[in-house]
């Protein structure tokens, strides 16, 4: 199906320099024969491409329906106006070309597209499959041939081959070529020749990066999943690109994977080993519980992406973040229950809600306590103390000489009180109270 619309300048300069250049050599279009080419289709035509150079043969050969007509209608382009031209769908291209005369669309659009080989393979894909010949089309020249020719295996590999480290392996005559696009290449690849045995002939295997064995099992697990056939139906179709294909094998594969008993981190397996995978997943003291727990009671594969526990407890809907709160409040009880009862009010009272806080909420808590609070000499001189023992600078600003003088002196009672637990930090509590003499 095609459609006509009004030719740009550039358009039609292409189709006339096209025509100009048959005009010059119309032999061009009779492919190279590899074979017995008394009895190809092609050389039976040439005694009529020859007779083209004759203007009144070149008109009349214009009004029939075959190959050399549509070489004949479009060489007479050369000395035509042409404006209007018909567009059709090849693929995703839009194919340009000048409908004239009886001739089939596919034959002038290919003949008229000749600087690009797979679109030029339309002149010629009906005859090959009417005169079951071989056709092979390249940047230069057609080729005719019983076998695939090995300048045409070069070129399929220079043209399609990738590099990347996941692919599409497509073996063909003894070549691989890689492939690794956001289309099909092998559709693509299809559309330089007719070969009927190729879709036969083609081999076709996804290259997934191979998982990595970190373990010595007596037997893989997984060994049976990694060698699996993958169903390559849609890929052939031309329902996938190269790197879908690819995707939809490491699914499937890791389907199969899930399946087993086993532990694997990125492409790294670390078959039934525990302790081993627990190792490269370095959890965090409030992730240990649980992610050993996960492990005991999962009978099926535990995979992650990255060497995180936090992201394996997120696979099963746990927050790390969550673990880590409820570890510091179950700390931070179990520090103040270490701590004995102070009775007593004054500098007692103020010193240990600070030796609390410190043990509880770190440097940090001690810095949100003092700020903005109101002290006397004797707390301040208690607070200076807290704050150079921890070595929190930045304060000194707000105490006096004196004040900072006496908390140094105290810093050292203040280091054996957030140091101890039980009476060892009553009597430390007490020694601070009487230095400070509160």
């Amino acid at each position: 199906m095609f459609k006509l619309r009004i030719a740009t300048k550039q358009i039609e300069a292409k189709l006339r320099k096209t025509a100009e250049e048959f005009k010059k050599n119309p032999y061009k279009v009779i492919p190279k024969c590899n074979g017995k080419c008394s009895s190809c289709y092609f050389e039976k035509i040439r005694d009529d491409v020859a007779k083209l150079k004759e203007e009144k043969y070149l008109e009349k050969m214009a009004k029939k329906k075959n190959f050399v007509a549509a070489l004949a209608t479009t060489m007479l382009l050369a000395d035509q106006k042409i404006p209007y031209i018909a567009v059709m769908k090849f693929g995703n291209e839009n194919v340009y070309y000048a409908k004239r005369g009886k001739v089939k669309d596919e034959i002038l659009a290919g003949l008229q597209n000749w600087d690009k080989p797979h679109i030029r393979m339309l002149a010629y894909r009906e005859i090959a499959k009417k005169k079951k010949l071989n056709i092979f089309s390249l940047p230069e020249k057609v080729l005719c041939s019983e076998n695939v020719p090995e300048e045409f295996l070069d070129f399929l590999s220079k043209k399609f081959s990738c590099d990347e480290e996941e692919y599409v392996k497509l073996k063909w005559k003894g070549r691989e070529i890689k492939v690794c696009k956001n289309e099909n290449s092998l559709v693509k690849m299809k559309q330089y020749f007719y070969y009927p045995s190729f879709d036969d002939e083609i081999e076709i295997e996804a290259i997934i990066k191979k998982i990595e064995c970190k373990n010595e099992c007596n037997e893989c697990v997984i060994k049976d999943a990694l060698n699996a056939k993958i169903d390559d139906t849609a890929y052939r179709a031309g329902n996938m690109s190269d790197k879908a294909f690819v995707e939809n094998s490491k699914k499937k594969v890791m389907w199969k994977i899930e399946a087993k008993r086993v532990f694997i981190i990125g492409d790294k397996c670390y078959g039934e080993n525990k302790e081993l995978f627990v190792e490269q997943l370095k959890p965090k003291e409030w992730e240990k519980d649980v992610l050993m727990d996960i492990i005991r009671k999962e009978r099926k594969a535990i995979i992650v992406d990255t060497p995180s526990a936090a992201k394996l407890l997120e696979k099963y809907g746990i927050s790390s973040q969550k673990l880590k709160e409820e570890y510091e409040m179950k700390e931070k009880k179990k520090i103040l229950s270490s701590l004995p009862n102070v009775e007593g009010e004054g500098i007692a009272k103020f010193a240990d809600r600070l030796a609390r806080i410190y043990k509880v909420g770190g440097r940090d808590g001690i810095l949100r306590e003092l700020r903005g609070l109101k002290m006397d000499v004797k707390e301040k001189a208690v607070a200076y103390a807290f704050l150079f023992t921890l070595g929190l600078k930045g304060e000194e600003w707000k105490y006096s000489k004196m004040e900072m003088d006496f908390g140094r002196h105290l810093a050292k009672y203040v280091k054996k009180l957030i140091d101890t637990e039980g009476t060892e930090y009553k009597e430390a509590l007490e020694i601070l109270v009487r230095e400070v003499g509160g």
